[in-house]
């Protein structure tokens, strides 16, 4: 994540630098101007790393990951600020869920593990300083604050118990292109992160013989990095 940063703050200062060559590059952020709507399709590739407590408190490490393509859609509007300058408000949206093994036991591929995380409905408000460097061109930087849904199923258990973890909440950072056509249409293409905040579940695992309920605990740290390319119309 610090290796991002230093990225995205690197494509800040070029993005500052571009604003001087306004003559040069014919640029000019009123070919972004608007309300705008897309559809995209990502790649995103999913880390939890964290420890799993089982009833007798053991701690083991576990760790899962994997690629998960998914569709989402955007809105959002450009706001020019200059002559090259503008900033885009929006949001992302992504409906529907990826669940991932975790937990002791773990095999990712097979999609074994005593935990299965479900991670559902994500969804992303952000800014989006951005920079006109041609006529139909722009490159802008992102950041972001998202969320999801996660539920957990417990395996190990024969009561089919499901323990849950309102929201999962993190910030992302992305740099991007867009490339706008005349008839409004727009491609983007974007890289970034998002690093979502410790979740810790409860009461995972089978029903202790003794205290009369399950004990086990999960922790993890998730985080997501993708690639998305956007098709989308400018009103």
């Amino acid at each position: 994540m610090k290796t991002l940063r230093i990225t995205i703050c690197t494509y800040a200062v070029v993005l500052l630098a571009s604003l001087g060559f306004t003559t040069v590059a014919k640029a000019g952020s009123s070919d972004f101007t608007g309300i705008f709507a897309a559809v995209s399709a990502s790649v995103n590739g999913i880390e939890v790393d964290g420890t799993y407590t089982d009833n007798d408190a053991e701690r083991s490490r576990g760790q899962t990951g994997g690629f998960i393509p998914v569709g989402s859609y955007e809105l959002g509007v450009n706001v020019p600020l200059g002559p090259v300058f503008f900033v885009t408000l929006g949001g992302h949206a992504t409906p529907g869920s990826a669940t991932l093994a975790y937990g002791e036991d773990n095999d990712t591929q097979n999609g074994n593990g005593n935990i299965r995380l479900k991670v559902s409905d994500a969804h992303t408000w952000y800014i989006a300083p951005s920079v006109s460097v041609w006529d139909n061109s722009a490159i802008y930087v992102k950041y972001g604050k998202t969320g999801a849904n996660l539920t957990e199923h417990d395996k190990t258990n024969t009561a089919g118990q499901m323990a849950t973890h309102d929201k999962l909440l993190g910030d992302t950072y992305a740099v991007g292109t867009i490339t706008q056509a005349s008839n409004g249409l727009f491609i983007k293409t974007e890289a970034g992160a998002t690093q979502f905040n410790q979740f810790i579940i409860t009461g995972i695992g089978p029903d202790d013989a003794t205290k009369g309920v399950a004990t086990g605990k999960a922790e993890g740290n998730p985080l997501l990095a993708y690639g998305r390319v956007s098709i989308g119309f400018k009103f």
